[in-house]
């Protein structure tokens, strides 16, 4: 029987309450959410292994360095996140989620995005933590840009639903609920409302953006193939990454891709646009880490990156169907490319 998502545990000093009962406790972290937060533990962990990269070998090195602790503490955004899944599962520890800013989903699902020789190679099965600790202290001192960036992992429903019903109608088996598309929306429409507070970098609406996070991890255990939150918009995110061998932050390059997507599918961009200036998020490509080029290349190697790493069906899959050249879907990749560029 699969594990029920815990709540979260939120609040002020939430760090230092929960920790005084992890026991012998190993940290997976990056430098500088553990600067931020180790003064705020109860007590001292027994190990504490600092992550840089998700390849599979390198997330064996850091699950060695914490052999014989009592649970995986995960602390920090994404990167963090998803490493102490990879840690918890190979170690059979119980797991515990730290966000240190609200950047990202990591925290709510049992996906990890595991790298093998810098290829997207997830580990979907994951275990549910025991514990979402979410200190309001710590997410405070996040770097602003990094808390607005959370909207992305959330406003990518607006494109996933569209695709998701496409993948339905196409006849792949896709998880199709109705209702909870339906809630997906509302929550769309809450999004957008707290939109402008996250653009004033208010610690509540930080916090409101984990909280609807936390609403969508149910789901994604009882619907494990549902593409109701992630669908073509993060398929460009990761293929970018891979393609350019850099980084990006999560929530930006999403947050463009959802914009991007939803031009293709002609599907209100507008809104979600509306959406991303409100919070605050950039999404023009020199101002989140990348080029119209590499943005363009990626989107005409979607095709091969669904087929390859991800198997999604998504609005790509009908605009190149009987045109080997990508004539149409690079006529409506520059065509979205100007709706974006007329935002800045």
């Amino acid at each position: 029987m699969t594990a029920a998502w815990p709540p979260m545990t939120a609040g002020p000093g939430a760090l230092r309450a929960a920790s005084a009962g992890w026991g012998r406790f190993g940290v997976v972290t990056t430098p500088s959410p553990w600067t931020l937060a180790e003064p705020m533990l109860a007590a001292a962990p027994a190990r504490v292994a600092r992550v840089a990269t998700l390849e599979r070998a390198d997330l064996d090195g850091v699950a060695a360095e914490l052999l014989g602790v009592d649970r995986a503490v995960g602390l920090g955004g994404g990167l963090a996140l998803d490493a102490a899944k990879f840690v918890a599962w190979r170690l059979g520890v119980p797991l515990v989620q730290v966000p240190s800013s609200a950047s990202n989903n990591a925290c709510f699902t049992c996906t990890s995005g595991c790298l093998e020789h810098g290829r997207r190679a997830p580990m979907r099965d994951g275990p549910v933590p025991e514990a979402v600790v979410v200190d309001h202290d710590l997410i405070a001192r996040a770097p602003g840009r990094l808390n607005r960036a959370g909207i992305g992992d959330l406003l990518s429903s607006h494109s996933a639903l569209a695709d998701w019903e496409l993948a339905h109608r196409a006849g792949r088996e896709v998880d199709w609920d109705p209702a909870v598309r339906d809630r997906t929306r509302l929550e769309l429409d809450r999004l957008a409302r707290l939109a402008p507070e996250v653009g004033a970098e208010r610690l509540e609406a930080f916090v409101g953006l984990l909280a609807m996070g936390e609403r969508f991890a149910p789901t994604f255990l009882r619907l494990p193939q549902a593409r109701f939150n992630a669908a073509s918009e993060h398929l460009l995110a990761w293929c970018l990454e891979e393609r350019t061998g850099r980084r990006l932050l999560h929530g930006e390059i999403v947050s463009l891709g959802v914009v991007l997507m939803a031009h293709l599918q002609g599907n209100a961009p507008e809104r979600a646009a509306a959406t991303i200036r409100a919070a605050g998020v950039p999404v023009q490509p020199a101002a989140v880490g990348t080029t119209w080029a590499d943005v363009e290349a990626a989107v005409l190697a979607l095709p091969e990156y669904a087929r390859d790493v991800v198997p999604w069906y998504t609005v790509v899959n009908p605009l190149v169907e009987g045109d080997p050249t990508r004539g149409k879907l690079r006529a409506r990749f520059r065509e979205a490319r100007a709706f974006v560029e007329g935002l800045s």
